[in-house]
């Protein structure tokens, strides 16, 4: 009986270590952005760049760790 996924295991972890510090540095950037950007119509508008890029980058790659620690658990 063949497996119905043909990516190796290690495959997988290395999705789930890449994409979890991607987002990790993608939070913390937001986060930087936050604490650094100046208070006024330019910082706004940066931190309003930050929110949307990076923010939505790294739910993205969350979930995409998300998604291979699930394959590693149900592949056992």
């Amino acid at each position: 009986m063949m497996k119905q996924s043909q990516i190796p295991r290690m495959q997988y972890w290395v999705l789930l270590v890449v994409f979890s510090l991607c987002a990790v540095a993608g939070i913390a950037s937001v986060v930087v952005a936050e604490i650094f950007m100046p208070h006024n119509v330019g910082g706004n508008l940066g931190r309003l760049a930050m929110y949307r890029y990076m923010g939505t980058g790294a739910i993205a790659w969350a979930c995409i760790a998300v998604w291979a620690g699930y394959k590693l658990k149900i592949n056992c």
